[in-house]
């Protein structure tokens, strides 16, 4: 259980500053596979961030009452002088797992070669992301946090390595997909929420939230990039409906 006691988030700055959460009270279940929906494609990589502590809320507090990853691609655990292996045990070490066996098993699969012994730093930026995506599924964490594009089929940063390890871990762990395809929500979630107006809205079923996020995308209000966003979305949607009929 992931828990929001009075969680206010603001973001933003100067003119373009609000509250994306306002003094938000919920409970969130770690054993399920959560699709996240927003009107800002940004509000959910804050969100995400938020449940990994990466960022704080501006006031109240999250209580986590379940492991929770690191989100894939995150750099911020890394060391630049240490090696690679030496950041990857150092990272193992800090969630409780088993060094050893994280060291060999992300040594095998990264297909990093030699560069596994090179110091961290001077891997290029395209490669410490993919590092961090198999590292954070090589853990065993009760809950993960990720971006769809890293397991999605014609995502940004898709690996197949990452993807075969995500596909295992849903049969064992719960999920926070900050999803951009709403196939692979439906394929891969049985539970939604949305973030709209400063609060959480909950769904036990996908369908329902999909639909609810839809409705509030339409409705009017919001910062001009936020339509511009809803409206590319729509267009999108409905590109991928014409594809499948």
């Amino acid at each position: 259980m992931i828990i929001f006691e009075g969680v206010t988030k603001v973001a933003g700055g100067g003119e373009k500053k609000r509250n994306l959460l306002t003094a938000v009270q919920a409970s969130l279940p770690s054993d399920r596979r959560i699709a996240i929906f927003a009107r800002n494609e940004q509000d959910k990589k804050v969100f995400i961030d938020l449940l990994a502590g990466v960022v704080l809320p501006s006031a109240g507090r999250i209580v986590r009452k379940a492991q929770v990853s690191f989100p894939p691609g995150y750099l911020g655990g890394f060391t630049r002088g240490l090696s690679v292996r030496q950041n990857v045990a150092h990272v193992a070490r800090i969630y409780g797992a088993d060094v050893e066996a994280i060291v060999d098993f992300v040594s095998q699969i990264s297909g990093l070669g030699k560069d596994f012994s090179k110091l961290y730093g001077e891997l290029p930026n395209t490669k410490k992301r993919y590092l961090s995506d198999i590292l954070a599924f090589s853990i065993p964490f009760d809950v993960y946090l990720l971006n769809d594009d890293v397991v999605r089929a014609g995502g940004a940063r898709y690996n197949k390595e990452a993807r075969a390890l995500f596909e295992a871990r849903t049969k064992t762990s719960g999920m926070f997909i900050a999803s951009q395809d709403l196939a692979f929500a439906r394929e891969f979630c049985d539970t939604g929420l949305v973030l709209y107006d400063g609060q959480l809205r909950l769904f036990k079923n996908v369908e329902r939230a999909i639909a609810f996020s839809e409705k509030a995308e339409e409705a009017p209000g919001g910062s001009r990039e936020e339509r511009r966003g809803a409206r590319k979305r729509k267009r999108k949607r409905l590109a991928q409906a014409r594809s499948e009929e």
